[in-house]
């Protein structure tokens, strides 16, 4: 039975021989090499291959006609068999001799290499100067004679070889590319935070606009793609890539660390970017200060309080160049403002916005919020118009109130430190307060309260051990429940919220008693006619007479007239019913008001006359006479014709609205009958004694032909005396929207109609013709001449002047019309 062959790997092969010559002699080792070589040489009997350099002698040797070196084979094989018969010393000797005949073959080939290098050279010299004595025949392009024929023509040109590059230079220059393909391949963040691999273009003389473009836009784009790929690996581990953070800060600078300048489009890029960052890794929470040395924690914690305090850090770092930036166009930079500058800064506003805006409860946000209020009241009106709309946001999202009140007492302080001189969107911004439901006299509720539970308090005391213990229990559990339903917070709330509304109102009743000539008036007019209704009721007496002797003796425009207007009827329709006050010199005020908002430019100041006007025609329409009543309603579709149509359905909107809710406005709809005696004067400024009464609303059947479909639907529908159903009625969709939403639901500002209006059909003018009678009958010729004549002419030489042609002048016809 055949044993079966075991496979081995050739590892395993080599290592096991290894190992088996290391068990070996010294003498044993020489003479099973030298068996092995002799072995081999009797198994192939071929002679070995010829090496290049053999090759190369032979080929020289041949073409200058030397003779070839012999090889000593004899030598070998007389070697080879003594080495079989011999051992020990007399092997070593041998071996000796060998390696001494060897060395001087070496010799003997570096001798001829060199006697075949120096015949090589002086070859390739001749060979080059015969090559330069040769010349080339070009053929040039042919040409034709004056008798036709065409010649063809050749020269000749001095040989110009191509230069050798050597093999060494051409070695290095494709390692040289091996390493750049390298390193293209290679995505490690030292290529990318150290920009080394960028050198400075050589100098040239002349380059074009185009080229510095071409330049720049590739520069721009490099640069984004490096801004990429640092704010990703960022963003993928945080916690290992803090360090990256300052290849970002260094191109927000104006100049880099190298000390080239940095493009404008690349700090703002690398400003949103490094803003974009912080907005995704900062934690919603805030972040304390552990200090590691002083208490020991565990790994995990460490590893977190590290991380934690190197973002923090780094916030910090983005916080005050990014206060560098805002501070160089305000007074405080002290430098010249540039469009450069302003236009970075306006930036680096923005950043702040959307930082405070993301994160309100993060450590520094008070230092943003301060930053932010003195850039409310810088002179770029596009870093007010953004910091405006940022408060705006934070006041609606604010659940805390905290950052909402201290935004509020940064900018008490800021108008009180400039004397009320500040802009409007300083004072505008806190329209947006959610403060409508603040009720200011729950203080004085809360005070009886206190002293209720004073005297009850005193009670307890007289009450036995066992009533004490119960009272006791029953306290703890109450407290208990109120934890549950965070009854704290809504009292903790509710005090900053209270401290907000006083603050606000502080503003406003300074600017009033102040500067009420200032131009902040219009905006304190506005958050005063916004909040009226939260103001103590103590108050309401002496802020109507404060805003009527602003009315009668300070030289206001339309628009703070409205306002004050509107703040007085607030007061008037909620808690200040209870006063004894007559509006009546306000009705005037109002009345006299209407007709400065027109179809220009101060159209959307009629959402103030809306407002107004539900106050004094719909809330208080018990409190008016019938005269006044009608006066306004004749004033409505007066103004209504000069409107957009937008502000026309509002206004009729509130016509419809008052006739549904009394019937006193059916007389002024009937053009035969009226009440009272004399005529309507609508020049007069009192609506008490203009007679309205002696008029009709005329103005509905011009409405009745408006080009909008809506505003001819809810003319018609007020013609018929307001139908709920039946002819003349609104379908629901139209029927119940309020003049407010009449208003905003089809404005036109975004230039289009709702719903659309058809482009009007192309129409001639009619010509009526009539029968003339001639006093000539020779004129009446001439007529019907130039008349024919006109005809065939263009239409731009139809003018005609009969009284210079006709000799008789113009008494000469006459015409008679039917």
């Amino acid at each position: 039975m055949a044993v079966k062959k075991v496979k081995i790997s050739n590892v395993k092969r080599t290592a096991h021989l290894k190992s088996k010559k290391k068990t070996l002699t010294k003498s044993q080792q020489q003479r099973a090499n030298a068996k092995g070589a002799a072995k081999k040489q009797n198994i192939f009997n071929a002679p070995p291959k010829p090496s290049k350099k053999d090759l190369l002698l032979k080929r020289k040797s041949k073409y200058y006609n030397e003779p070839e070196p012999a090889e000593d084979e004899d030598d070998d094989q007389i070697v080879d068999n003594v080495m079989d018969m011999l051992d020990g010393d007399d092997l070593e000797y041998l071996e000796a001799a060998g390696a001494n005949k060897q060395r001087k073959r070496k010799l003997a080939d570096t001798t001829v290499d060199a006697e075949s290098v120096g015949i090589e050279s002086r070859y390739s010299a001749q060979n080059l100067k015969e090559k330069s004595d040769m010349k080339i025949q070009i053929n040039l392009l042919p040409i034709k004679n004056r008798d036709g024929q065409i010649i063809s023509r050749t020269t000749e040109v001095d040989y110009k070889p191509k230069p050798k590059i050597a093999k060494k230079d051409t070695d290095e220059k494709e390692e040289e590319d091996d390493e750049d393909d390298k390193s293209d391949y290679e995505d490690s963040d030292d290529d990318v935070l150290y920009d080394e691999s960028v050198k400075p273009a050589p100098a040239q003389k002349l380059i074009s606009t185009t080229d510095l473009l071409i330049h720049r836009q590739q520069e721009i784009e490099r640069q984004k793609y490096r801004i990429g790929i640092i704010c990703s690996g960022i963003l993928e581990k945080p916690e290992d890539k803090m360090k990256n953070f300052n290849a970002l800060f260094d191109l927000m600078e104006e100049n880099n660390e190298n000390g080239t300048p940095n493009l404008l489009t690349v700090r703002k890029v690398a400003l949103l970017s490094i803003t974009e960052i912080f907005k995704d890794i900062l934690p919603e929470y805030r972040v304390g200060q552990v200090d590691t040395k002083m208490q020991t924690v565990r790994k995990a914690t460490l590893e977190r309080v590290t991380y934690e305090n190197a973002l923090l850090q780094q916030f910090k770092k983005f916080l005050q160049k990014l206060e560098k930036i805002t501070a160089s166009v305000t007074k405080r930079g002290g430098g010249r403002i540039t469009p450069q500058t302003i236009k970075i800064a306006e930036v680096g506003v923005t950043c702040l916005c959307e930082l405070l805006v993301a994160h309100p409860y993060f450590n520094y946000v008070q230092n943003i919020a301060q930053l932010l209020v003195y850039m409310l009241n810088c002179n770029f009106p596009r870093m007010r118009e953004e910091v405006n709309k940022c408060f705006r946001t934070v006041f609606a999202t604010d659940k805390k109130v905290d950052m909402t009140l201290y935004i509020i007492r940064r900018i008490n302080h800021l108008i009180k430190a400039r004397s009320n001189l500040v802009h409007l969107d300083m004072i505008t911004c806190l329209l947006a307060l959610k403060i409508k439901n603040v009720n200011l006299d729950a203080e004085k509720e809360n005070e009886l309260k206190q002293k209720k539970l004073e005297s009850h308090r005193q009670r307890l005391l007289n009450l036995s051990k066992k009533e004490r213990k119960r009272h006791k229990k029953l306290k703890e559990l109450n407290k208990e429940l109120e934890e549950t339903k965070a009854e704290e917070n809504k009292q903790s709330k509710h005090y900053k919220i209270t401290e907000v509304v006083k603050m606000v109102f502080t503003i406003y009743f300074r600017i009033l008693k102040n500067d009420p000539n200032s131009k902040a008036l219009s905006a304190c007019l506005e958050g005063l006619a916004e909040f009226a209704h939260v103001i103590n009721l103590e108050y309401f007496s002496d802020l109507i007479d404060v805003l009527n002797n602003i009315l009668e003796t300070t030289e206001l425009g339309y628009r703070e007239q409205l306002h004050c207007i509107r703040t007085i009827f607030v007061i008037l329709t909620g808690q200040g019913e209870v006063l004894n006050i007559d509006p009546i010199r306000f009705y005037g005020h109002f009345y006299r008001n209407l007709l400065a908002v027109h179809a220009g430019k101060n159209h959307e100041d009629f959402q103030i006359i809306l407002r107004t006007l539900d106050d004094v025609l719909v809330k208080r329409r018990k409190n008016i006479t019938q005269q006044r009543l009608l006066a306004f309603v004749k004033r409505l579709s007066t103004i209504s014709m000069h409107l957009m149509h937008n502000g026309t359905l509002a206004s009729l909107g509130t016509v419809k609205t008052i006739m549904q809710l009394t019937s006193m406005l059916e007389i002024i709809l009937d053009t035969d009958t009226s009440v009272g005696s004399g005529r309507f004067d609508p020049e007069l400024e009192d609506p008490e004694y203009c007679n309205a009464s002696c008029t009709a609303l005329y103005e509905l059947t011009r409405l009745a032909r408006h080009y909008h479909p809506t505003v001819r639907r809810v003319a018609l529908h007020i013609a018929n005396g307001v139908p709920a159903t039946g002819d003349g009625s609104l379908p629901p969709e139209i029927g119940k929207l309020t003049p407010e939403e009449f208003f905003e639901k089809y404005d036109s500002s975004q230039m289009a109609f709702n719903p659309t209006i058809p482009v009007p059909r192309k129409s001639e003018p009619k010509i009526k013709k009539g029968k003339y009678n001639y006093v000539d009958v020779s004129f009446k010729s001439y007529y019907q001449s130039i008349m024919n004549e006109a005809k065939v002419l263009p239409r731009i030489q139809q003018n005609f002047d009969f009284f210079s042609n006709y000799e008789k002048g113009p008494d000469s016809f006459m015409e008679i019309d039917d």
